[in-house]
């Protein structure tokens, strides 16, 4: 399988996950609740990297991210795109340009 196509079913396998995970949470997840990470072909795949907002899982090619920092009224904002993000999440749209 090209990497391409294994990190497709991973990065889909780990937001259906994470989707069970906030049905049972009632919606709301934290660190905790994604620690745990998943299984995936034989092996346990990361969700998070409690040092680190955005890595990669040894596993994948491309980056995984599934968490967000959210701003803080007067915090510093550390790249452009967070307003952005972060008025999706509001808004509850499907998809979250990040």
């Amino acid at each position: 399988m090209d990497p391409a196509s294994h990190d497709a079913q991973l990065r889909q396998a780990a937001f259906s996950h994470v989707n069970r995970l906030m049905t049972l949470r009632d919606g709301l997840l934290d660190s905790a609740d994604l620690a745990g990470g998943f299984e995936f072909g034989g092996d346990r795949i990361p969700l998070i990297n409690p040092r680190r907002g955005i890595f990669k899982p040894r596993q994948m090619e491309r980056l995984l991210s599934i968490k967000t920092v959210f701003l803080r009224r007067g915090a510093r904002v550390w790249y452009d795109d967070q307003r952005d993000a972060h008025r999706q999440i509001y808004a509850g749209d499907d998809v979250v340009d990040y």
